[in-house]
């Protein structure tokens, strides 16, 4: 009695979907995840601000500033609601050594970004970066916003926070601390 093609193929198939479900689990598993986290140096970058004033990354925190790296998109709307919260923890820790830089993740000009702001709910009054060509964006390997960021004075990442909703920014608050004691 021999087994019928059809069964032949199908056993050939299910086998044949096994390795390769197999060799990829495997591969995945062994890949970096490449996300910048806690204890991971900051990808150095420098932008423009919406002014045209230059912001370096590395100068910010060689001059003692904890930073505060926001992605958000103007059509986000956990990033407009986040801004919300960030925005009195910007008036807060400013005066304290912090540094508040929000990098628009639209692919949108300086222009563009300065126009639909005044529509949005919530407005940054930290120092926003128009980053057209996505450099800062893929540095960081975002997925996805909003995410932030706080980076110490070392420029050594010490939180890194996906998403947002209200209570998450007690956490940042915390990370914030922690980075201003050098923690």
């Amino acid at each position: 009695m021999t087994p019928q093609p059809r069964k032949i193929v199908r056993t050939v198939l299910a086998i044949f979907s096994a390795l390769v479900l197999s060799a990829a689990h495997a591969q995945a598993n062994s890949l970096p995840e490449n996300k910048p986290g806690a204890g991971d140096p900051a990808p150095a970058f420098v932008v423009n601000d919406l002014d045209g004033k230059k912001v370096a990354l590395e100068e910010v925190t060689k001059s003692g500033k904890v930073v505060l790296l926001n992605f958000w998109g103007l059509r986000c709307s956990s990033c407009i609601e986040e801004i919300g919260y960030l925005n009195p923890l910007f008036e807060k820790y400013t005066p304290k050594g912090v540094v508040f830089l929000g990098v628009n993740v639209d692919g949108a000009k300086a222009d563009v970004i300065r126009k639909t702001m005044p529509s949005m709910s919530n407005q940054p009054k930290f120092t926003v970066l128009p980053d057209p060509e996505f450099k800062i964006p893929d540095m960081f390997n975002l997925a996805g916003a909003p995410l932030s960021f706080i980076i110490g004075r070392d420029g050594v990442i010490k939180y890194r926070h996906e998403d947002f909703k209200a209570g998450d920014e007690k956490e940042i608050e915390d990370a914030i601390k922690k980075a201003l004691d050098g923690n």
